[in-house]
């Protein structure tokens, strides 16, 4: 196949969903306990009027508002205007390409979760997030993510998120029918769904209609291909992915830590949530921009 007739990633992997909209800037936060601090102020407020106030309240969502649960997460439906409980749990997520935030996991603060992508949210998941189509920018058309990501980009024209599985449990790839086949017979070997992703962090590029993956076209480009996407995913995961002793690339000690990227170093994982809640500009390459 030419780089003309690349097909476009929505051909590879069609089920997308677009990407969070919270609503409000309060329910997530660089850690945990400023969440709790916050979750505590609005449910010790007095009166309602107050309650608005700090909750914001949207079109989607308000002090009455009464939703399901996310997948997941037990908390409570009722109206928050009436709510005295604790707070849920903050989970961390992906916030943009490469930042880690948290957020409180209550379907009752957000104006559209994206239950879909709670439900398939697992340690075999591995979430792909289309970057926006800058001209006058070179930079990677996806981010991978083994947390949950919010698909805000730093453009302000986020793109959609596409899971790697459409269920729980490593089952069911979300890839073209026959494109597993199709390139198992292409490259006389067998080919995974984590295989294709590999491929795909490797040789995808933007172009105006959209992010274009070229195929492979014999065994050996097939090999650089996949030792290069699989870097590239272990280090967007942090270590948490796409894990290989024999090429340095260890596990991740816990979600999160800080420890991931350097897995024979020795060091202890650190165990405080602040350690928890980095940043980093990240590390992104492709073959197309040649940044590895």
């Amino acid at each position: 196949m030419s780089d003309d007739d690349a097909p476009l990633l929505h051909d590879l992997m069609p089920w997308s969903v677009r990407p969070l909209r919270i609503g409000r800037g309060w329910p997530m936060a660089p850690d945990a306990a400023t969440l709790r601090d916050r979750w505590a102020r609005l449910t010790a407020a007095p009166q309602e009027a107050e309650r608005a106030a700090l909750l914001q309240p949207t079109r989607a969502r308000g002090l009455h508002s009464r939703v399901a649960q996310l997948p997941g997460h037990r908390t409570a439906t009722t109206a928050l205007a009436r709510e005295e409980g604790r707070c849920p749990e903050p989970v961390e997520i992906q916030h943009g390409p490469y930042d880690r935030q948290w957020l409180i996991p209550d379907h009752r603060l957000i104006d559209a979760a994206r239950p879909e992508l709670w439900r398939v949210l697992d340690d075999e998941q591995v979430f792909a997030a289309e970057q926006p189509w800058l001209p006058d920018l070179e930079e990677p058309p996806l981010a991978f993510s083994a947390l949950l990501p919010d698909g805000s980009a730093p453009a302000g024209r986020p793109g959609r998120i596409r899971p790697l599985f459409r269920q729980p449990g490593g089952r069911d790839p979300n890839l073209a029918p026959g494109l597993a086949g199709l390139l198992s017979a292409r490259l006389a070997a067998e080919v995974t769904a984590r295989d294709v992703l590999a491929w795909i962090a490797a040789a995808a590029r933007t172009a105006p209609g959209g992010c274009e993956v070229p195929l492979p076209a014999d065994p050996a480009e097939w090999s650089r291909g996949l030792a290069l996407g699989g870097q590239l995913l272990w280090l967007h995961t942090r270590g948490a992915r796409f894990t290989d002793p024999a090429a340095g690339r260890g596990r991740a000690c816990r979600r999160g830590c800080r420890a991931a990227a350097a897995p024979t170093s020795g060091r202890r994982c650190p165990q405080s949530r602040q350690a928890r809640s980095w940043s980093t500009t990240g590390s992104s390459a492709n073959c197309g921009s040649a940044r590895a």
